[in-house]
């Protein structure tokens, strides 16, 4: 099963390297989660913007899993590097076209971003602190 993770709604950060210094810290981050290794292959990939948007390459975290209960722990370990950053981007979540955004890193949000991937793509109305596209 494979996870997309990039940055806000895609568009430059305050630092104008697009995500590419919170995609570095994230990719490092996760490669180093104990409860991920062995269960997932983390790399970094480039995504170009799509065509009549202006911005250079895009930095995604790519996140292959073994299996679904590193799910879980890879949502998880998002939520808690989001929370140890001093001003906490959104981070946007794809697996299998569903979209969602981690504004939060509460139990609720992890619990309802796997309840959401579960049923197929079919978000229940969102909180505050998550929300699905």
């Amino acid at each position: 099963m494979e996870v997309r993770l990039s940055f806000g709604d895609g568009a430059a950060d305050a630092e104008g390297d697009g995500g590419a210094g919170e995609a570095v810290s994230l990719y490092r981050w996760l490669a180093a989660e104990p409860e991920l290794r062995g269960q997932a292959r983390v790399s970094l990939e480039a995504e170009r913007p799509e065509a009549g948007h202006m911005g250079g390459a895009l930095d995604l975290v790519n996140v292959v899993l073994s299996n679904g209960i590193a799910l879980g722990s890879l949502i998880t370990a998002v939520a808690t590097w989001r929370g140890s950053r001093p001003r906490p981007p959104q981070i946007r979540l794809e697996r299998d076209g569903v979209v969602v955004t981690v504004q939060d890193g509460s139990p609720e949000a992890v619990e309802r971003i796997l309840r959401v991937w579960n049923e197929g793509g079919a978000p229940a109305p969102a909180p505050a602190d998550a929300d699905s596209e």
